[in-house]
Parts: C-alpha cells; sequence; structure tokens
C-alpha cells in the first residue's frame, strides 16, 4: 500500500504541473480550438540517437504553441536497454518532462525550462542494466524513481548555432536502502544482493555545443559533455565523474526538417574516445 501511495502521489503532483502549465480547463462555449494549428502552431522532433556510454537512446520532443513567444513543452526519452529482455522487472529508464519554452531575438533564441519524472530502477534503488551500477537487474518495477529539474537553451541564426542542457537527476525514492548493511558492498549483476542496502543515488547531466554554419547545408563545431554523480551514498567518496567528452562534430541539414549530427572525440576522465550521432526529423 505504501508503494502504491508514492507512485500515485507522484502522478498526482506531475498532473498539478502539467494542468497548470496548460492553462487548466477551458470555459465551456469557450471560442478558442485546441486542435487549430493556426493559433496553437504544434512541432514535433523524433530523434534516432546513440552513443559510446547510453547505447541507442531514441527520443521525441515538441512543443505546443499558446502565444506568440511561448508554447508548452514536452520531450520523452527512453535512455537504456531498449531491446528489452522479455521478462518482467527488466525495468528500461524511461524519461518524461513537461514545461514552457520561450523565444527571444526574433525566434533566434529559445529557453525551455522543464520538470521530468524518471521511471526505471536507477536512482531509487542502484539496480538495472546501466553501467557500474552495483545491482541486480531484478529490482522491483519502480515508477517516479526520480526527478529531474532541467533546462535546455538553444540559439539558431544564418551563421552560428548553440546548446546548452543542463539536467539534475534527484532520486524519488530511497528503495537501495543505507549503505553499511548486509550487502552494502556487493557489485554483482546476478541476484546475490540483500535489496534495500545499496543506496542510491542522483546525477548531474549537462553539454554545451556551438558551431558556426557554413551554408544551409553544413556546420561545424565543438562539444562538451560531462555526467558525474552528486550523491552516491552506497560507500564513503563513491560519487564521481562517468564521463567527460570534448570533440568537434559535423552537421548536415537536409529539407524536410532533417538533421544528422555526428560527433568525436576524447572522454577526459580515461583517455578514451568517444561518439555520439544522432538524427532528427521535424514535423
Amino acid at each position: 500500500m505504501a508503494q502504491a501511495h508514492r507512485w500515485r502521489k507522484g502522478l498526482l503532483i506531475w498532473l498539478m504541473v502539467a494542468g497548470g502549465l496548460g492553462g487548466g480547463p477551458m470555459p465551456v462555449g469557450a471560442e478558442d480550438d485546441l486542435m487549430d494549428t493556426t493559433k496553437h502552431p504544434v512541432s514535433v522532433t523524433m530523434a534516432l540517437q546513440a552513443d559510446s556510454f547510453f547505447g541507442f537512446n531514441p527520443q521525441v520532443y515538441g512543443t505546443y504553441g499558446l502565444t506568440k513567444n511561448l508554447a508548452l513543452a514536452f520531450n520523452v526519452t527512453y535512455w537504456t536497454d531498449i531491446q528489452g529482455l522479455g521478462v518482467h522487472d527488466s525495468n528500461p529508464w524511461l524519461e518524461l518532462d513537461l514545461g514552457v519554452n520561450l523565444k527571444f531575438l526574433d525566434d533566434r533564441l529559445s529557453i525551455t525550462p522543464m520538470i521530468g519524472t524518471v521511471h526505471g530502477q536507477l536512482l531509487s534503488s542502484r539496480g538495472g542494466a546501466f553501467p557500474k551500477g552495483g545491482g541486480s537487474r531484478n529490482e522491483r518495477t519502480t515508477a517516479f524513481d526520480g526527478w529531474v529539474p532541467n533546462i535546455t537553451v538553444n540559439y539558431l541564426d544564418s551563421r552560428f548555432e548553440g546548446e546548452f542542457y543542463m539536467g539534475y537527476y534527484k532520486a524519488g525514492r530511497n528503495e537501495g536502502g543505507s549503505p553499511g548493511g548486509a550487502g552494502a558492498g556487493c557489485v554483482s549483476d546476478f541476484p546475490d544482493c540483500t535489496t534495500g542496502n545499496r543506496g542510491t543515488w542522483d546525477f548531474l547531466h549537462y553539454w554545451v555545443n556551438a558551431g558556426y554554419r557554413l551554408n544551409s547545408m553544413w556546420s561545424i563545431g565543438g562539444h562538451y559533455e560531462h555526467l558525474l554523480t552528486t550523491r552516491d551514498n552506497s560507500a564513503p567518496g563513491a560519487q564521481q565523474d562517468y564521463y567527460r567528452w570534448v570533440g568537434p562534430y559535423a552537421e548536415m541539414k537536409l529539407a524536410g526538417g532533417m538533421a544528422l549530427r555526428f560527433t568525436v572525440g576524447r572522454d577526459l576522465t580515461d583517455n578514451q574516445d568517444f561518439y555520439k550521432i544522432k538524427f532528427t526529423k521535424t514535423f
């Protein structure tokens, strides 16, 4: 009952945020047609992307226009284990965000603050298939595993482009318990650990990139990205940098709202290579 109460509470909070951003229910007889795209322009982008850390992590994001410079914004990211395991409680990590998109400088600059939720078994129990997770893949299914306040800033004009993202992945539950009990030192990927003694963790994930547009099709630039734990109470000093990527990118934009970007470089944490590729189609 307590577990059910937690996810119901999380769903209620998220729906309250969604209702507030959407302006609440409309009066009966209101003339505004919510499906009229001349009044409420809609943009949806589907992204097929992969990198050397997360693997394949497809994403769908978009906006629903409210006023000339204000829109409702959403994002869905399917972070890990896209192939599934064909068993209950495999728990691929799913992120769902909702916020607003603000436009400035004749639409050249956009700022998108959002609040998100993640679902799976990562933050609250250190389980799942996430690298260095230190737990069993067979953790109990966990809805509202954590909360993700985040912000994205984009700039685009005829010559320059840039993006900044920062998200804080905060555990919303404590199913990993406190360190120091039985199983605290277990790092097996098999169900040998005593559930409830591996601790919980929080992440900070951010990146920045900027580039020069050679023409309407091609652009080149640089990318920096950092993923680290800000809390890992499984053991003293367990917080760590997972990666710090730096390198160049090249992007090809195509007619029909399509783009392909390839980024490659070095991981400053272990002096290894990294790579990431992203194909987007905007409708």
